[in-house]
């Protein structure tokens, strides 16, 4: 798995950081939750809170991340009007005849 993970981009990486860091807090609130009795918690609704806005800060993390890939694709690959021609990469040779 850390082969795996080393391989990837820094953005993938934080995301996955900051999936396994959202995870990792919503076992810690059940069992915080589970043992409430135990511990003397009566007081749970901020719980509710956090586990709210853990999961729409990573929402926003995977829109960004689907958003930059939307950006990075429609760099790379030239889009015609005609829908029946079939797109192919933009080869850096064409790119520099373009900008001349």
């Amino acid at each position: 798995m850390k082969k795996l993970l080393l391989k990837r981009g820094f953005t993938d990486r934080l995301y996955f950081y900051n999936f396994a860091a959202v995870h990792m807090l919503m076992v810690a609130i059940l069992t915080i939750t589970a043992l409430s009795g135990a511990l003397g918690v009566t007081d749970l609704s901020p719980f509710s809170n956090i586990t709210q806005y853990a999961y729409m800060e990573l929402g926003l993390h995977t829109g960004f991340i689907v958003w930059k890939a939307k950006e990075e694709n429609s760099r790379k690959y030239r889009f015609g009007t005609d829908k029946n021609k079939k797109v192919a990469p933009v080869q850096p040779e064409e790119m520099e005849e373009e900008e001349l």
